[in-house]
């Protein structure tokens, strides 16, 4: 259970554009309070109650760094699907950073849940609860951002030609 705990908020501080290291020292910072403070969570509520305590210690991360809170912010890491060709490489970098600047052009609450429910894999009802929305207006704010990142991001690779 833990090691699952660990995994789901080390993949959220990366979704969120932290390097390897620093999502891995944010993990388990989360981890630690966790541990801490597991009596005050609900029962069934704990996956939730870990991406919450995540997502404040990203907050905290940034302003002590002195960074704005931004998805502008993208990891130094090598995508790990391309790791024996240059030219893959660069490619994969080169997406995802038009994928980051399609976002970036979202409403917060747009990118959190497309963040969510695409790269933690998150379901309605899962999200509703962490937002603290009706599954309903989830699924409407959902297709809606979808279809706001298609058109940026369709927007990004029109400029691009």
């Amino acid at each position: 259970m833990w090691q699952e705990l660990h995994r789901l908020a080390y993949r959220y501080l990366v979704s969120l554009g932290l390097t390897r290291e620093d999502a891995e020292d944010l993990a388990q910072e989360t981890m630690v309070a966790a541990c801490l403070h597991l009596d005050g969570v609900q029962p069934g509520k704990l996956q939730a109650w870990v991406i919450t305590v995540a997502r404040h210690k990203f907050i905290d991360w940034l302003r002590r760094a002195g960074r704005g809170v931004s998805l502008l912010y993208l990891p130094d890491a090598e995508p790990e699907e391309a790791a024996g060709c240059p030219e893959a490489k660069a490619l994969q970098q080169e997406r995802r950073q038009e994928i980051m600047a399609a976002l970036n052009r979202l409403e917060p609450t747009e990118r959190a849940l497309l963040v969510l429910k695409y790269n933690l894999g998150l379901k309605g009802e899962e999200i509703a609860k962490l937002l603290k929305m009706k599954p309903n207006t989830v699924k409407v704010k959902l297709y809606r951002a979808r279809q706001r990142f298609k058109a940026e991001y369709n927007r990004i690779l029109e400029g691009r030609r």
